[in-house]
């Protein structure tokens, strides 16, 4: 097979017509694999079909790792957390991070997350107008802030950090959307990496003043959130913990991707809600029938299968991580043709998640079809919102609990009805382009 090949010139014209959608144009032209030319860089591959994301991220051995470029980029604001390290001190990483998120101790986080919920729909009023964007970063803000940081420090902070989250997300967007900007050193003076460094610098201040408060108060004396999880972990095979800047780097990963992640999530799951009015009425008639009014519980969960299967359907066509990459090495083969080392290779649930040879009606929002052990049937690598392999999200287990009891701790109270349009940000992230209004209802 010969892989087809395309030109850069080709590929922008495609992605500013077409924005996310642009790797599904090229599809119908090119196929399943194929190649993108750019001076001085290294060979850049898109591979669409599922047999190449479950090779390239589950298969490889050892497990592919993220490309040099885009790590180097991404660690002035992530350091060498989970999301850019790699070898060996990722393997550490996750291993003493790994027991945070096992299900048992995840579960001590729902009733604050349902907490945090009720707390805001009582300040809703009916007919109320809310930017529904907003309103979900705002609650999953509140919510990360309390499972990472659960202290008097964390909340003296919180006005210092949501404005240094937002510096560093918006610089980070500018960041991603120019790709000779993406190369540049970080030191450059120009505004959006003026602006991504103010936010590191207060963020990174706010999280070592709670780490050394927290050393402080010692083991026993210390709240149990993920800080204090993380900061007296101990790796079994050597006994050894996290240094404070180690710590800060965790932190902030998992402050930045427990944040966003959610809230695009839930934010499109009222879009979508809004808009299929039978699926809306199925979710209120289950929440009916097992909940009678009560807020929701994690040991709930299993009793709300709909609302499990509509934040899937979310995640099908709208994975907030649209895109993911990994860099190849010797010896990795897709449709029998090898990949050169060190090419990027690009792996697009967006794109993948939204092909009919695997989902009938792929761009419908049909909950049901994640009825009857549908999951399974899939080929492995057609659904991987999460990632697939290794490095599969770590909060995964976390994001997709607080999804379903914010679902249903709100859906049991309004009925939301969209005003105004909803299209995708073209950012590493797949949020909302503008504000969405909606109008509450309540029940």
């Amino acid at each position: 097979m010969i892989i087809p090949q395309i030109s850069a010139i080709h590929l922008q014209k495609q992605f500013r017509q077409n924005g996310p959608d642009f790797p599904r144009q090229l599809q119908q032209t090119f196929g399943d694999l194929f190649r993108v030319r750019l001076p001085l860089l290294p060979p850049i591959y898109f591979a669409l079909h599922p047999d190449h994301v479950y090779a390239v991220m589950s298969q490889a051995k050892p497990p592919l790792e993220k490309p040099t470029l885009m790590r180097r980029a991404l660690q002035s604001s992530f350091g060498n957390g989970l999301f850019t390290s790699q070898g060996e001190f990722w393997r550490r990483q996750r291993r003493l991070i790994q027991p945070a998120f096992h299900h048992g101790r995840i579960a001590r986080y729902a009733a604050p997350m349902t907490g945090h919920a009720q707390k805001m729909v009582n300040g809703w009023q009916d007919g109320q107008i809310v930017s529904i964007g907003e309103a979900m970063h705002e609650l999953t803000f509140t919510i990360v802030m309390d499972a990472l940081f659960s202290t008097d420090e964390a909340a003296a902070n919180t006005t210092i950090v949501h404005q240094a989250v937002r510096d560093l997300g918006q610089g980070l967007a500018a960041f991603s959307r120019s790709l000779p900007l993406s190369f540049l050193p970080a030191w450059m003076p120009l505004p959006a990496l003026r602006q991504k460094r103010r936010g590191e610098r207060a963020l990174a201040q706010c999280v070592q003043a709670m780490i050394a408060e927290r050393r402080a108060l010692g083991e026993a004396a210390s709240p149990p959130d993920l800080l204090t999880t993380l900061l007296f972990a101990r790796d079994e095979e050597t006994g050894e913990g996290m240094s404070d800047q180690q710590l800060q780097n965790e932190l902030i990963t998992l402050y930045i991707a427990g944040h966003d992640t959610t809230a695009i999530l839930l934010s499109w799951a009222w879009v979508l809600l809004a808009q299929h009015e039978s699926a809306a009425a199925q979710l209120t008639a289950e929440l009916t029938q097992t909940l009678n009014g009560r807020p929701p519980t994690a040991a709930d969960l299993p009793q709300l299968p709909y609302a499990q299967m509509i934040v899937k359907e979310t995640l099908r066509l709208y994975p907030p991580a649209w895109y993911l990459f990994r860099q190849a090495e010797a010896g990795l083969t897709l449709e029998g043709e090898p990949i050169p080392d060190g090419a990027i290779i690009f792996l697009m649930p967006y794109t993948t998640q939204r092909d009919g040879r695997w989902f009938a009606e792929p761009d419908n929002f049909q909950p049901e079809r994640w009825r009857d052990g549908f999951e399974k049937s899939l080929s492995k690598g057609a659904y991987f919102p999460f990632g697939l392999g290794p490095r599969t999200c770590i909060g995964n287990g976390f994001a997709l609990m607080e999804a379903q009891l914010l679902l249903a701790t709100i859906a049991q109270r309004f009925r939301l009805e969209q005003l105004t349009t909803a299209k995708m940000a073209d950012t590493p992230t797949l949020g909302l382009a503008a504000p969405v209004q909606m109008r509450l209802h309540k029940r």
